[in-house]
């Protein structure tokens, strides 16, 4: 299996977060190979399809279909966007895909993106910020307060409704009385030791109802201390398995197991007031951003916001409750961040008086988003020369093509050809021979003193766009002919490679717009005709194509 260009730890650390299902292919014969998944398309296989194919995950049809978007998309060099569905527990799903082909190495890979359009508005649902600050964590957790000998001294409804005992048989036994048997001496005396040592334990038990049936929870166990640090009483905390969605809301009177969730998180969670003066900073502002928290408390916490990022203002949170964008947050020694930021908006009545905060979580992307400004960099540059490639190409002649104006009407193509390239190959070899592609590409670069662009579209063959041509008269153009020798002139001053003096030519066909075509292709295939007369009328020539057509 060929070594990929995107590893295992970068693919997941760019789409793990993403609510779309994001999957990394490689083309192999007539088919695409899983090389990488994130979490959120794992759900959709049975079993783990990395390292298999599309036709062993798929019936006939699927696998037809998604087999011919992609090799459309590689075929033609360009994203492509399709539809399709797909069966998930009885109920099917519309898909919209985006297919993005990639070309590294001699291999060529799929990067493709969809999302349920028919599932929207469900995905715009965050999954980690708090929904609300006054529902109590007791609607969805079972919680006990125990002294510091495990007497059970509060414990809230769920407690009771889950265990079948009431309230006053619970309150001064000890947890002896859900006890299922099913756990060993040693699992009890681990979770003592851990608490005693002022530790957060957390596992999962199997309990016992008043009427004998069992059920299992993912508990929690927290020491309280005093202010002289002593342990006096320990906070229990249940959720039932048998609950998928485990939704966190406002939490009323337990400060504490506030604090257990944001204090031990490595994410930026800050609460503010309705103006946006900060009222709660967790300690990863101090690891991560390197500000003291008495900094930051009753600081504008949206002044730490880069001038680089989004305009986010709370004029526009006031019309939303929920708000999601990629921030870049300034750090106390100077650097910077960036940051998925979601903002929620929690409302409670207090005293008969309306109240609002903005509940603000921040998860660092800063080496997400280099990667993926180098994958984008990598789909839309050449390997070798790092020059915009063809598919850079096709999207930028449009609009060279609309800016043409009544003062500069005209706008020119040159396609470029080294002459006898294939003889430097077969006679030096291929490293040879993509050296001199570099330094080929870097004299067309210093030729046009960087104000035109060069694209490299395959092989030996480059494309340059001269936009803002004002004297094109009588089937010429004085701007580019004097282009064109000091590209030739460049070229031939050559260059040494191994102790070897390559002093090179080059063909060079010209189509000039309007007068030559209207669209890309058309340009492109008559600088291209062009091109091949000039090599037919004996190299180190150009030509434009309306000499040709004369």
């Amino acid at each position: 299996m060929p070594q990929s260009f995107l590893n295992h730890t970068q693919f997941h650390l760019l789409y793990d977060l993403a609510d779309d299902y994001v999957f990394f292919m490689r083309k192999v014969d007539s088919t695409y190979v899983y090389e990488f998944i994130n979490k959120k398309a794992e759900e959709l296989f049975s079993e783990n399809p990395i390292g298999k194919s599309l036709d062993e995950c798929f019936n006939e049809f699927h696998n037809k279909t998604i087999v011919q978007h992609y090799n459309r998309a590689c075929k033609q060099k360009q994203s492509v966007c399709y539809q399709d569905h797909y069966c998930v527990k009885s109920e099917t799903y519309i898909n919209e895909t985006t297919a993005i082909p990639i070309f590294e190495n001699g291999y060529t890979y799929i990067l493709a993106t969809t999302k349920e359009v028919s599932r929207t508005a469900h995905m715009q649902e965050s999954m980690y910020v708090l929904e609300t600050f006054r529902k109590a964590i007791n609607e969805v957790a079972l919680v006990a307060m125990t002294n510091e000998d495990g007497v059970i001294e509060v414990v809230n409804e769920l407690f009771e409704t889950t265990t079948k005992f009431s309230k006053e048989e619970l309150i001064g036994n000890t947890f002896h009385m859900i006890n299922s048997n099913y756990h060993d001496e040693a699992f009890f005396d681990n979770m003592w030791e851990v608490v005693n040592n002022g530790g957060i334990w957390h596992g999962q038990i199997r309990n016992r109802t008043k009427y004998g049936s069992f059920y299992w929870v993912n508990a929690i166990v927290v020491p309280i201390k005093n202010d002289f640090g002593q342990i006096e009483k320990f906070l229990t905390i249940q959720f039932d398995n048998t609950e998928k969605k485990r939704m966190m809301s406002e939490l009323r009177n337990i400060e504490r197991s506030f604090k257990l969730i944001t204090e031990h998180s490595n994410d930026l969670i800050a609460i503010t007031d309705a103006e946006g003066y900060l009222l709660y900073s967790s300690p990863s502002h101090e690891t991560i951003l390197k500000y003291d928290k008495e900094e930051l408390l009753g600081s504008y916490y949206f002044n730490l916001i880069t001038d680089q990022s989004e305009l986010v203002n709370y004029s526009k949170l006031e019309l939303i409750e929920k708000y999601r964008v990629e921030l870049l947050l300034q750090t106390k020694d100077g650097n910077s961040i960036w940051t998925d930021t979601s903002i929620t908006t929690v409302e409670s009545t207090v005293d008969d008086e309306e109240e609002k905060w903005f509940v603000i979580v921040s998860r660092e992307i800063t080496e997400k988003r280099a990667l993926e400004d180098q994958l984008m960099f990598m789909a839309f540059h050449d390997s070798l020369t790092s020059l915009p490639n063809r598919r850079s190409f096709y999207e930028d002649f449009p609009v060279s093509i609309s800016s043409a104006s009544v003062e500069f009407p005209n706008v020119a193509l040159l396609y470029i050809d080294g002459d006898n390239f294939k003889g430097i190959n077969d006679l030096y070899g291929h490293d040879v021979g993509d050296q001199f592609l570099t330094h080929f590409a870097d004299n067309l670069q210093i030729s046009l003193n960087n104000k035109y662009n060069v694209y490299r579209i395959g092989g030996d063959e480059f494309v340059v766009i001269i936009d803002r041509i004002a004297d094109y008269v009588n089937g010429r153009s004085q701007t580019v002919d004097e282009i064109v020798l000091v590209i030739q002139q460049n070229l031939r001053r050559g260059w040494i490679i191994d102790d070897i003096n390559f002093s090179p030519t080059s063909s060079i066909g010209i189509a000039i717009f309007p007068n030559d075509g209207s669209s890309t292709d058309e340009l492109l295939d008559n600088a291209d005709q062009a091109l091949y007369t000039a090599k037919k009328n004996g190299k180190n020539n150009y030509i434009y194509i309306n000499a040709v057509h004369t």
